[in-house]
């Protein structure tokens, strides 16, 4: 009796793994032939992301996006999708046509607890910021980390997030629009391209920072087939010896010779009020070296935003429009 048992217990586990084992597989039986096995998949609402911290599950159509870091809060906007919450740098480099109204800034660095008041389902954030906080991120909501370390590194990580999103064919419009913009700033400026020199400056409180070509702004001036002075003709290996930043280093007053170019675009950035900003810009032409540059003498120096330093496509149209403004059209 008991080995008779046993037995029955053993076909009753078989037949109960077959049957978890069939609805694993996504089949089901016809309710109208028994006989027939019909081979239907069910349906899903997720789908698997590889990602910089490996593989999430995501709702195949997210209907609450936050982005935690401003560059996957560009690309997102840029890609036409509604976000709930972006970092509060972003609104410094986006035009205020392409920032919603009704979007909750959830400031920088991130302010958790608006996060989780605005219920996300998927949280789009950038490797170089949220690698060790990752997993504390991923308990409010599925999370996907693109690939980016440093604002030089914009292009890459935009198709990572494209896929994230299943945006990917408006991504390669994008791009191809970009491209378009550099044939076209090519052909307009002709032969003057060969020997021009831009130089970028960001003037912070108290520092005078010289962007090299590794930067958000450098990638875009390389693209154009504009040169660099030596003094910013760096990667972000050769910048980073001298200042441990992978875009920028610091140069005192003395060394303002190292600024000089065919046209300069200078960047007042992290000033608590546009007042400030252009005390600081006063201060700087007071210095005197600064009268003694040739892209001063020339009337060469541009003043423009923060955008300059740091986005994506959006934002590289706003450097692509200051490049036409300023140097083909001057």
């Amino acid at each position: 009796m008991r080995n008779w048992r046993s037995r029955k217990m053993r076909l009753f586990a078989i037949a109960l793994f077959c049957l978890v084992s069939l609805c694993a597989c996504n089949y089901w039986i016809n309710p109208h032939n028994s006989r027939q096995l019909t081979l239907s998949p069910l349906k899903t609402d997720v789908r698997a992301i590889a990602h910089a911290m490996g593989e999430t599950t995501v709702p195949l159509h997210p209907q609450r996006v936050v982005a935690i870091h401003w560059y996957a809060a560009e690309v997102a906007t840029a890609l036409g999708v509604k976000l709930l919450g972006i970092p509060g740098p972003i609104l410094h480099y986006l035009d205020p046509k392409n920032i919603p109204k009704d979007i909750t800034d959830i400031g920088w660095p991130v302010n958790i607890e608006k996060v989780v008041a605005l219920k996300p389902d998927l949280l789009l954030g950038s490797v170089g910021w949220y690698q060790d906080t990752y997993r504390l991120w991923s308990q409010i909501a599925p999370t996907v980390l693109d690939t980016m370390k440093y604002n030089g590194q914009w292009k890459e990580p935009f198709f990572q997030i494209a896929r994230f999103l299943g945006k990917t064919e408006k991504a390669k419009q994008i791009v191809s629009q970009y491209n378009a913009r550099i044939a076209e700033f090519k052909t307009k400026i002709g032969s003057r391209l060969k020997n021009m020199k831009v130089s970028v400056v960001s003037l912070n409180p108290g520092a005078i920072n010289l962007v090299t070509k590794s930067s958000f702004s450098g990638v875009i001036l390389e693209d154009f087939g504009l040169q660099r002075p030596p003094s910013q003709d760096l990667d972000v290996n050769a910048t980073r010896k001298l200042s441990n930043y992978p875009v920028n280093y610091v140069i005192s007053a003395e060394l303002l010779a190292k600024l000089d170019g065919d046209a300069l675009f200078l960047i007042a950035s992290r000033f608590n009020s546009p007042l400030e900003s252009q005390r600081a810009i006063g201060q700087l032409q007071t210095e005197p070296l600064w009268s003694k540059l040739k892209v001063v003498q020339q009337g060469k120096v541009y003043g423009v935003g923060e955008y300059w330093l740091s986005g994506s496509y959006i934002t590289a149209n706003r450097v692509i429009d200051d490049l036409f403004k300023y140097i083909v059209e001057d």
